[in-house]
């Protein structure tokens, strides 16, 4: 399992016709033969139809824009999964 920090996009769920999908942070930190992961939200995604809303949480990266796009397969597979 690789160290480092990364951006995670979680399970969404269905809240009153949104689906909410939350943008995790990632840590992975490796030892010998134990691992440990911290997981931390860092932004909820909130999309009603054809709208997205993103609300930062505190400790959310300054680049969130450009590291959501790396996301965006995962986002469209869990919006489809929850309006679907």
């Amino acid at each position: 399992m690789p160290e480092g920090i990364d951006l995670v996009a979680g399970g969404g769920r269905t809240a009153g016709g949104r689906c909410i999908i939350p943008i995790i942070r990632m840590f992975t930190l490796c030892m010998g033969e134990a691992a440990a992961i911290s997981l931390t939200p860092v932004a909820i995604l909130v999309v009603e139809g054809e709208r997205e809303y993103l609300a930062l949480l505190p400790g959310a990266p300054r680049a969130i824009d450009d590291l959501l796009k790396t996301l965006r397969d995962d986002i469209e597979r869990e919006k489809k999964r929850c309006m679907g």
